[in-house]
């Protein structure tokens, strides 16, 4: 995922990017997000991803041919004129409201800098990569309850992002 967000920040003007999460269920209800793909549809700007396609994209199939269930999207928030917003804004709550299939939204914030270690918590992934100078803050979102509320991720050996 934060390889897919970095491809927008490297972008000419930066760009957001969008993909799809798919993965599965543990018995204790978490969600395990196996698998990325990056959506090359839409028209991507600095603040935002519009689809003109949105009924035509194969989420299910797609989700059918890899043995997983489709989770939900991810896209990414890039550093514009120094600032980075880090949560998710009115517009991407309405999409993701909105969005029958989807159980998780998930925002890769991405920006450049010095060595500074973002402050991990247990509501996201913050970490640096110090051979390119790029930062990631991932946040993830869930409905519940007729909601949508910020929930708890994390890393595993295997890289996967366990959301609970």
């Amino acid at each position: 995922m934060c390889r897919l967000a970095r491809k927008g920040y490297d972008t000419r003007l930066k760009r957001e990017t969008y993909g799809h999460l798919f993965g599965t269920f543990t018995r204790d209800r978490r969600l395990v997000v196996r698998r990325v793909r990056y959506y090359r549809g839409g028209v991507k700007t600095r603040t935002g991803v519009v689809f003109k396609d949105w009924p035509t994209i194969r989420r299910r199939e797609l989700a059918g041919s890899m043995r997983l269930r489709y989770l939900g999207a991810f896209h990414s928030h890039v550093e514009i004129a120094g600032e980075v917003f880090r949560g998710l804004s009115d517009e991407d709550r309405e999409s993701f409201r909105f969005d029958r299939m989807s159980l998780l939204e998930v925002v890769v914030t991405v920006w450049k800098g010095s060595d500074y270690h973002p402050e991990r918590s247990p509501w996201n992934i913050a970490c640096f990569d110090p051979r390119s100078g790029y930062h990631y803050r991932v946040k993830a979102y869930a409905k519940r309850r007729k909601r949508i509320r910020q929930v708890s991720a994390k890393t595993v050996a295997s890289d996967i992002v366990v959301v609970f």
